[in-house]
């Protein structure tokens, strides 16, 4: 489904004569399109479905060593980031001030670590060479449509492949629609709403089925570094078959 459809559906739904918008004198095509885009965002965030994850690629320099961190991707949502990899290695992502007093009592470790804070991504300066590639993999920001022939997300490659969630999209405009001031008619719009998620939800049960069966391999659930040891590299460290110790990440 293109842009110019959904429109083209959501005056159908509210009775508009879509090819005579420029002489309608409630609707405009701006207030259509602004409708359709609330609804993109409503559906981008109801699951994290494929579409909505994203990697971004950047280089280590100068600015990151000096400074500790770089610029957070501008097209990841702020604190979506969940893996990072450097140079090709996977670097472990500790809490914010986990990360900062590790690096104060270690202010030498190589240790593969990073974190991210607001608009920021801080990452070990001590474990990567500028000019070294850097991946963050996260949930990317919800779309903004504005020509024509753009493609709802539901439609993975052209408009005339598409699941039901684009339906859905154009079912949560006429909601925001039905709620406005130009037609104030709040209750209609709760029904067509839950209509709407409820098409959502049941796009989402193969999803999640597909991702109960996943498995994580040689990941363990808790990852921290040994707070029990002299520091990396001192070889006195806590036992790592015991219960209750933790291991540096190497």
């Amino acid at each position: 489904m293109t842009f110019l459809e959904a429109k083209q559906e959501l005056a159908r739904k509210l009775d508009i004569n879509y090819s005579d918008i420029a002489n309608n004198g409630l609707f405009t095509d701006a207030d259509l399109a602004a409708w359709i885009n609330l609804g993109v965002i409503d559906a981008w965030d109801y699951k994290p479905w494929p579409f909505t994850q994203g990697t971004e690629t950047a280089t280590t320099n100068s600015d990151m060593v000096t400074n500790g961190y770089a610029d957070h991707p501008a097209d990841l949502i702020n604190g979506s980031v969940y893996l990072l990899r450097v140079g090709g290695k996977e670097y472990k992502k500790l809490l914010m001030e986990d990360y900062l007093k590790y690096l104060e009592d270690f202010p030498t470790a190589t240790d593969r670590i990073w974190s991210e804070h607001e608009t920021f991504i801080f990452i070990n300066k001590n474990a990567y060479t500028v000019g070294d590639a850097f991946d963050l993999y996260g949930r990317k920001i919800a779309i903004q449509l504005s020509a024509d022939g753009d493609i709802l997300p539901f439609s993975p490659v052209t408009d005339n492949q598409e699941h039901s969630g684009n339906h859905a999209i154009v079912l949560l405009a006429q909601s925001w629609a039905l709620e406005s001031e130009k037609k104030k008619m709040p209750d209609i719009a709760v029904g067509v709403r839950q209509e709407a998620l409820g098409i959502l939800k049941t796009l989402w049960k193969p999803f999640a089925q597909s991702r109960a069966f996943l498995q994580s391999k040689g990941r363990p659930m808790f990852d921290l570094p040994d707070l029990l040891s002299d520091g990396p590299g001192t070889g006195r460290q806590s036992n790592p078959q015991s219960i209750g110790n933790f291991n540096y990440l190497n």
